[in-house]
């Protein structure tokens, strides 16, 4: 089984073909919307949890002093911001199962 990246184009043409009365520049300006705003809250240090699909969390990872594989020197590391994923309880279960689309009254 080829695995397939559904990217952001993607997205935004299957909302066309599902809303053909919306104009596409109008589809476009909100799905760039919607991730700006979540970027946004990221930044910020806010988590977002969106039911039935998961939740993104950021994380502080503390400064350490890791090792150049190829010299062996040391080398510091400051501390920085991370983003981690948890899928939900709903979306592991659809994950799992045999059909391909999810019923979207679940979710």
């Amino acid at each position: 089984m080829e695995k397939k990246t559904f990217v952001k184009k993607e997205l935004i043409q299957k909302l066309q073909a599902k809303y053909p009365k919306v104009l596409n520049a109008d589809i476009e300006r909100m799905v760039e919307s919607v991730f700006r705003y979540l970027s946004n809250q990221l930044a910020t240090g806010h988590n977002i949890e969106i039911r039935g699909f998961g939740m993104l969390k950021v994380k502080t990872m503390k400064p350490r002093i890791a090792r150049n594989p190829k010299t062996g020197e040391k080398v510091e590391v400051p501390a920085k911001r991370k983003i981690s994923w948890k899928s939900s309880k709903l979306l592991n279960v659809a994950i799992n199962q045999e059909r391909k689309e999810i019923d979207q009254e679940k979710i």
